[in-house]
């Protein structure tokens, strides 16, 4: 194998991407872990796919189609072990794409109740041999490519990405956003508000009966009509910018993720999470943000909802990292975003030599501020409750290194375009005191940066659902 690294003119992620997001299979990903690191990754056209849906499997390499059956995430090792490389780089071409929340059930035995209505896969991922690189701060940018096959014209194509790169690099500069266009016929939820109020009272009863100490539920709602999916994503990134966010052209289906929460970043033997817990409505009055920061800091809920997650994440680690190595860096950290407020905790820890991709992924998957703790009985009851299959909803997006560094956010703040529809579910931690009526408005006062966006006005969100 040999990396090819190039460095190109910089420019604003945002207006590049905008000429290559209908390009077969195009992403892009944010990667903002401090004010000093900011990073956006793009590319497409990869030689790999991998998708599974069960034990169903289908890896098209290079246009040749093979169909098994067998464990995916076994499989998925397999890949990982025959690219494997060494490299001082974080970011090198590698896999990007998603695992849904729906693989848990290849990791554990759950029961299977609700409806799989959207029927995507469990696992898709991308493999590239180019991806983009730019470094934000430093106003850089990194065309890297690695030449996976020894392939003797590889140079030739490095070259050929080189001069299409520049060539949209140049482009952008001229670049003039669309204007948002979106026809709507109606917007709906999964369940009713009657319904939604009667899960969390179930919900309560179980932790009463001490199944659970924490159940994170939700619903989908969903826009049918016609939606232009990049526009859309830089009015998101505009209205509320979040640190993990993500674009992903899947073909038949567009993923945009608005997610402010890191699940995993691995990188060499450092291992974090960074579970979120907590949620508050920004306002433009100053003085009422600082009652907002100071009722959400001292709400014993929200410390008890963190706290027992972060419990449950320190577990999961511990699974795979060395004894005594895994720490709760920031047990209590507040994150300030345009339109909310949230808290957050940082863990973190050191993977053990032996531990692969696939034994952190069935350690850790899905993450626990979404299931709720513990974690299997929790499932159980999501799936009980949920009427529908939760998909991508609350599973990953990001980055699989054939280096075995990842970076992985929580589909959280994250829509669906499929078939003409837009899918956009909330959700929020239900525990013994909560208020049926304040959950509820938590899962609209999430969804409010979509409702604005686009173009339902803020008096009207209340009573959609009713």
């Amino acid at each position: 194998m040999k990396i090819f690294v190039e460095n190109l003119p910089y420019a604003i992620p945002e207006k590049f991407f905008y000429f290559i997001s209908e390009c077969h299979f195009s992403f892009f990903m944010e990667a903002n872990w401090s004010k000093k690191e900011k990073y956006t990754i793009c590319g497409f056209l990869p030689f790999m796919i991998f998708k599974s849906k069960g034990k169903n499997i289908e890896i098209e390499n290079n246009g040749e189609l093979k169909i098994l059956e067998n464990n995916p995430l076994f499989e998925l090792q397999r890949i990982f072990d025959s690219y494997k490389l060494k490299s001082d780089y974080f970011f090198l071409p590698g896999g990007f794409g998603f695992l849904s929340y729906d693989l848990g059930w290849q990791i554990e035995k759950l029961p299977d109740i609700s409806k799989d209505d959207l029927n995507l896969p469990d696992i898709f991922i991308c493999f590239y041999d180019t991806i983009l690189i730019f470094d934000n701060i430093r106003k850089k940018t990194f065309l890297v490519s690695i030449n996976f096959e020894n392939d003797r014209s590889f140079k030739t194509k490095f070259n050929q990405m080189k001069k299409f790169f520049k060539k949209k690099i140049e482009d952008s500069h001229n670049f003039k956003s669309k204007s948002l266009e979106i026809k709507m016929e109606n917007l709906t939820s999964n369940m009713r508000v009657s319904y939604y109020m009667s899960s969390i009272e179930r919900i309560k009863n179980y932790i009463k009966e001490g199944d659970v100490y924490q159940i994170n539920f939700s619903h989908r709602f969903e826009v049918k009509g016609s939606f232009e999916p990049y526009p859309l994503f830089l009015k998101l990134q505009k209205v509320n910018p979040a640190p993990y966010s993500a674009y992903f052209n899947f073909n038949d289906f567009v993923l945009i993720s608005n997610s402010p929460e890191l699940f995993l970043k691995k990188e060499g033997a450092k291992i974090i999470t960074k579970p979120m817990k907590g949620t508050r409505k920004r306002v433009k009055n100053s003085e009422v943000n600082k009652k907002i920061i100071n009722d959400l800091l001292s709400s014993e809920k929200d410390r008890a909802e963190l706290i027992m997650i972060v419990d449950l994440e320190r577990n999961d680690l511990g699974k795979i990292c060395e004894y005594g190595s895994v720490k709760v860096k920031k047990l209590i950290n507040l994150e300030k975003y345009k339109t909310v407020y949230q808290t957050t905790s940082t863990i973190e820890g050191e993977v053990r030599k032996e531990v692969n991709l696939i034994d952190i992924i069935k350690a850790t998957f899905p993450g626990g501020s979404i299931t709720g703790a513990p974690k299997k009985r929790a499932m159980e009851i999501i799936e009980e409750l949920e009427p529908t299959k939760r998909n991508f909803y609350t599973g990953c997006l990001g980055y699989f290194g054939f280096n075995e560094n990842l970076q992985l956010n929580i589909l959280i703040r994250t829509l669906l375009f499929k078939n003409n529809k837009i899918f956009y579910p909330a959700g929020g931690g239900i525990v013994w005191d909560s208020i049926p009526e304040k959950e509820y408005e938590e899962t609209l006062t999430k969804a409010k940066n979509l409702f604005l966006t686009i173009g339902i006005k803020e008096n009207e969100i209340r009573n959609i659902f009713i």
